[in-house]
């Protein structure tokens, strides 16, 4: 895994691996709900200027990050990130998906280190919420169990943007003028992705502005994102 990967890479996998989890029972309602939205998106034609930093921002609660994912199957998905709570230096940190199959949580307490040694990254805790509302936190032994697979997507929010070539791109939150352009190469438990990002650090929590497969057809568009109101769905 090169350093130069984002937190990009943790929010594709798990995005990827909650939609697997979900299993192979569509959800109508969802269908249409997700198709309604997705088709009612439009591009906002802002400009954000070139990065005068290779950092991304800080971690601050109340961000928050939406993506537009596209798996193999060509079905869409949105998938959000949020920034929920502080504890002590530790963050809870947010994802949702919604897709074809249902809404999905995940919740971590993470401290983020200093954003540039995966060595300093940490996940303390773990909360999940399946398509039914059914919360479960992953605690004690089990969580000691699982450690290694979470720590391992953590330690991907490890970020060296310097050095990296730079290509705008525009997508359906703006265009974002000389992102930072990676290959990427990373595991998720079975799952393996090799991508082309494209990271900006006017985006909040990943940076991350496009991702697309190159050994798999699938895509992660941002569609909009803010500084504050972020909200939890998992007491």
């Amino acid at each position: 895994m090169s350093k130069t990967a984002s937190c990009h890479v943790l929010l594709f996998l798990f995005s990827s691996a909650c939609l697997l989890a979900c299993g192979p029972s569509l959800d109508k309602a969802a269908k249409a709900d997700i198709d309604q939205r997705i088709t009612a998106l439009a591009h906002t034609g802002q400009i954000f200027p070139a990065p005068t930093a290779f950092v991304p921002k800080p971690l601050v609660v109340g961000q928050w990050t939406q993506h537009k994912l596209v798996n193999e199957k060509g079905e869409p998905a949105l998938v959000t990130y949020k920034i929920v709570g502080e504890e002590s230096g530790a963050f809870w940190v947010e994802v949702a998906n919604e897709s074809y199959f249902g809404k999905t949580v995940t919740k971590l307490l993470m401290v983020p280190g200093d954003r540039m040694n995966p060595n300093t990254m940490e996940v303390l805790a773990v909360k999940m919420k399946d398509k039914k509302g059914q919360v479960t936190q992953i605690e004690g032994p089990m969580l000691q169990l699982m450690k290694s697979m979470w720590q391992s997507s953590v330690n991907m929010l490890a970020v060296s943007w310097k050095g990296l070539p730079q290509e705008s791109m525009p997508v359906i939150a703006g265009t974002f003028t000389d992102c930072f352009k990676a290959r990427t190469d990373a595991s998720w438990g079975a799952w393996h992705v090799v991508s082309t990002t494209w990271m900006h650090p006017s985006v909040p929590i990943s940076g991350l502005v496009k991702s697309s497969g190159i050994d798999r057809p699938t895509t992660m568009d941002l569609v909009g994102f803010g500084e504050i109101g972020a909200t939890s769905e998992i007491p």
